[in-house]
């Protein structure tokens, strides 16, 4: 095993991914049940990959939960990735960096992949923009500081 990379680089990531996701989709979750309806979520977004745009607007649990698979599929992903990206680069300022990897995934996830793959898109709503903007910020810093802590942890085993 090449000893540049820890033994758990894998499920770090993961477990990171999936705290960050649960998250950042609890804060949509409760945008869209209490504030704003109409708001266009990662886990709408998600969905839409598969399903039609009025089967996932309607807010059933069906669709939601499909549409939280893939999203979370993506996190586990993105979170295995930025668990790397920290061991090359080193855990020194790790929240703004954190901040940088959600910010590129709003760019490339939540802007530019939802438009051409999913039926579900973003609109020109400023208000959605900004609000999908602090929540991937958000899940970014959630990320590298739960990957951080987890990888501490894993550290101190006996």
């Amino acid at each position: 095993m090449n000893k540049r990379f820890k033994k758990d680089t894998l499920l770090i990531g993961a477990v990171a991914g999936t705290i960050a996701k649960v998250i950042q989709d609890a804060i949509g979750f409760i945008i869209i049940t209490f504030f704003l309806p109409t708001y266009i979520n990662c886990v709408r977004i998600a969905g839409g990959l598969l399903l039609t745009p009025n089967e996932m607007m309607s807010g059933g649990f069906w669709p939601s939960l499909l549409g939280f698979q893939i999203d979370l599929i993506v996190s586990i992903v993105v979170g295995i990735i930025s668990v790397l990206i920290l061991q090359h680069w080193g855990h020194d300022y790790y929240l703004f960096k954190g901040a940088m990897i959600g910010l590129v995934c709003w760019v490339l996830l939540y802007i530019v992949f939802s438009k051409l793959l999913s039926s579900v898109y973003p609109f020109g709503s400023i208000l959605h923009a900004e609000i999908s903007f602090i929540k991937h910020i958000t899940y970014g810093i959630v990320l590298t500081w739960v990957a951080v802590w987890f990888g501490k942890l894993s550290d101190n085993r006996v």
